[in-house]
């Protein structure tokens, strides 16, 4: 009798130490804040949020983005204007980072290809949009001359957006405008046939760009911080509701497919 006693505790220990698995968000740079853990974390804890920051095998790297069901590219350095065939603009340019761009092209190109949920933010929204083929505004104070709006003396502002109607944006959000935290003087500049734009700031830089087909994947991109803003803006919290619903769904899938 006490040896089943014993093995019923153990089984009930194993299963207790066992954790399924969980949706698996990839960014592509966390920030030393860990901005990105407790913007989602604080919605949804049955998740794993990983960095690829730091990983250059290619080996690894694939075995991470295999088990990835969403993938944020971060806010960060200026993209490296060789990318989109002006490299005679890097002296206009701040710190470039040759490795960076190289990953989270290979980030960006995975979910494209795999419909993985992808979601850019501020240096994420301008590399994807040069990933498929767009370019850059590579000055927005030399460029346009709004030199306070999206930057203020080198530290982050808050100022409008409009979102335009009819977009999958304006779907998620529910409002036609509101106020965002931005900190850049890049901007997207002309956008590949794929995406279209979504959202504008008061100077026209374009703030947030999607597919045109919607249906084929989840993929958003924002000029704007929604990690660093109040959660409960429209514009931050129904966002990460939408993003995380779409991780979700691409690991169920994921999971049956096994």
């Amino acid at each position: 009798m006490k040896k089943i006693y014993y093995l019923i505790a153990i089984i009930f220990l194993l299963s207790a130490c066992h954790k399924p698995d969980k949706p698996l968000i990839i960014v592509s740079k966390e920030y030393k804040s860990q901005a990105f853990h407790k913007w989602l974390m604080d919605a949804d804890s049955n998740i794993n949020i990983v960095s690829a920051y730091g990983i250059h095998s290619d080996d690894s790297l694939s075995s991470l983005l295999k088990r990835a069901d969403g993938i944020i590219i971060s806010g960060g350095e200026d993209v490296n204007p060789a990318l989109y065939n002006e490299p005679q603009e890097i002296k206009r340019c701040g710190k470039i980072n040759p490795y960076r761009d190289s990953l989270e092209q290979k980030l960006i190109r995975y979910a494209i290809k795999h419909k993985t949920p992808l979601l850019g933010i501020c240096r994420g929204h301008q590399i994807i949009n040069v990933t498929l083929g767009g370019n850059l505004i590579v000055d927005i104070p030399q460029d346009i001359g709004s030199d306070t709006l999206h930057r203020k003396d080198g530290h982050a502002t808050m100022h409008m957006v409009y979102i335009l109607p009819g977009t999958y944006l304006h779907n998620i959000v529910g409002v036609d405008s509101g106020m965002v935290l931005s900190n850049h003087h890049q901007a997207v500049k002309q956008y590949p046939p794929m995406l279209r734009v979504s959202a504008y700031a008061p100077d026209s830089v374009i703030e947030a760009t999607e597919l045109r087909d919607t249906t084929q994947m989840f993929l958003l991109t924002l000029q704007w911080h929604p990690e660093g803003m109040d959660y409960k803006s429209p514009l931050s919290g129904r966002i990460r509701q939408v993003f995380l619903y779409k991780v979700h769904q691409h690991f169920k899938t994921r999971e049956n497919g096994r």
